[in-house]
């Protein structure tokens, strides 16, 4: 949990290396880890691979998959062991992964293999299996990250 992931770091004021807290009125480094305030981003912020899909796909930011799992993030795994730890790697390695998707020939495939995993892990999170929903989303990020990067 940096600051950078949080909802109250504001990274377009900027000074210098730091970001604005707009929790304490204060610039603040985007690792910073000591703050007691952190609150996850919600909205887009987060679904990092969800949100590259959908968008690619014409469906809205606010579309079921992308709330399913925006609420998983935060209700589920946003509370089990190692789970925010997790998110902060995955909100650290997803961005650059998407950004060489969009410019791949191959974009349409393999957003459509994203997206069918997606939809698989809707299922399985609607059937309370949250566990197996995990170890599929991360094993596709680990796919893509061996992939990408």
């Amino acid at each position: 949990m940096s600051c950078e992931n949080c909802k109250h770091y504001d990274e377009n004021e900027r000074s210098g290396s730091k970001g604005y807290c707009t929790w304490y009125k204060s610039y603040v480094y985007p690792d910073d880890k000591s703050c007691s305030r952190y609150e996850a981003r919600s909205g887009s912020g987060g679904c990092i691979f969800t949100s590259a899909c959908c968008s690619f796909l014409g469906l809205p930011d606010d579309c079921y998959e992308l709330r399913t799992l925006r609420q998983y993030r935060d209700k589920y795994l946003a509370n089990q062991r190692n789970g925010n730890e997790l998110i902060e790697e995955y909100y650290k390695i997803a961005p650059p992964i998407v950004e060489k998707i969009n410019k791949s020939d191959d974009k349409d495939r393999e957003y459509g293999i994203i997206y069918s995993i997606i939809k698989k892990c809707v299922d399985l999170i609607e059937n309370g299996k949250n566990e197996e929903a995990l170890e599929e989303y991360k094993k596709m990020v680990l796919t893509l990250k061996e992939k990408y990067d």
